[in-house]
């Protein structure tokens, strides 16, 4: 369920507040303070509001005081605040405008005016909160891209350097190439989940649902593995029970089935197995992965599926891990209306279920 915003109501007077309680208390969550310094002590850092509605004239500590010390204050500062006054001269407009607040209502209000602008100014708080949390996102991912791509390069540079200036024999220079294309593959592997989870966060992940057979599409994902598998001495094994067809976006699905049998793979120890599952119930069809490795820590599952999550389970060959890949795929299914569950013990391995509802659901 969505969180209702929350808007504190600062004023002496009864009547406004409850006027402005029976407006708003439909659709927001409704804080209220009968004074500037009682507004001070309701601004709690775990329950800040999302909009104050302040009044201007109260004894004491006035609205323009409370506001100037509002704006002064790192963690009150982006807070939007909407001024409700009966004064009306443009020089009090200005001084309320240059001391930090958004907008007036002014008395005797209109119903539908006060909810217009609280509406609008709701919207523009959450608009630019969005916009600080995608900074911080794209920050993150500058930080990440730079220090997991330096190593890298430096690997690539050195070894390239050494095929073109030095006499090596063939057995050599097999193992660098070899060493440069899987150093190449891991860095492909990392600016793609980068961009990837840009995207998804950006809003503009688009799902293309069509008519596939999910069988299909599991048996041509686990090819590209095998060989993955057989450097680490593990059985890919596969047990479906023909569920035919169902929609989904083809590309987005295999990139999150990629994602399940590659870290099933990666964090698995040497000559254990991992099994991939399809089947069809009364909800829908679902896919499983399961793996036989260390399992997944209780500490680790509430922050499963975030991004940039380093979990205390390692891979079992130094394999590299972004962080990245668990948030792609709950996003991917999440765009399917579908739901991806984990079930997993401690030191026995994990199970993670992809359901996707019948076609009915997604149509």
């Amino acid at each position: 369920m969505e969180r209702q915003a929350k808007i504190l109501i600062v004023d002496d007077e009864v009547f406004t507040i409850e006027s402005l309680v029976g407006l708003l208390s439909a659709e927001y969550t409704i804080m209220v303070a009968k004074s500037g310094e009682q507004a001070w002590r309701c601004l709690k850092a775990d329950n800040l509001p999302d909009l104050i509605l302040l009044d201007i004239l109260m004894p004491e500590v006035d609205g323009f005081e409370v506001c100037r010390r509002l704006k002064e204050n790192k963690l009150y500062a982006g807070i939007p605040v909407i001024f409700i006054t009966g004064i009306t001269t443009p020089a009090e407009e200005i001084r309320g405008l240059e001391l930090g607040a958004m907008d007036f209502i002014r008395k005797p209000f209109n119903a539908h005016v006060v909810l217009t602008r609280v509406r609008t100014h709701l919207e523009l708080h959450a608009q630019k909160q969005r916009l600080v949390e995608l900074n911080a996102l794209k920050n993150r991912f500058l930080g990440m891209a730079v220090h997991d791509l330096r190593n890298p390069i430096n690997c690539i540079c050195g070894l390239s350097e050494m095929l073109l200036h030095m006499e090596l024999a063939v057995a050599d220079q097999r193992r660098f190439a070899s060493t440069i294309h899987e150093v190449g593959h891991q860095m492909s592997q990392l600016i793609n989940d980068l961009l990837d989870i840009s995207v998804i966060e950006s809003g503009h992940f688009d799902m293309n649902l069509t008519s596939g057979n999910l069988e299909a599409l599991v048996q041509s994902r686990m090819a590209l593995f095998r060989f993955a598998a057989e450097k680490k001495s593990i059985t890919l094994m596969y047990k479906g029970s023909f569920p035919g067809t169902s929609r989904f976006d083809e590309a987005r699905l295999a990139q999150a089935i990629d994602n399940l049998i590659g870290n099933a793979i990666k964090f698995s120890p040497p000559g254990k197995g991992v099994e991939v599952r399809v089947g069809r119930d009364e909800g829908g069809v679902w896919l499983a992965v399961a793996d036989e490795g260390p399992g997944i820590a209780a500490v680790d599952r509430d922050r499963l599926f975030g991004a940039f999550q380093k979990l205390s389970a390692r891979p079992t060959a130094k394999e590299k891990s972004t962080g990245l890949g668990l948030a792609i795929v709950k996003k991917i299914v999440d765009g399917h209306r579908g739901e991806i569950r984990l079930d997993s013990e401690p030191g026995q391995g994990a199970v993670f279920t992809i359901r996707l509802p019948d076609d009915s659901q997604t149509a």
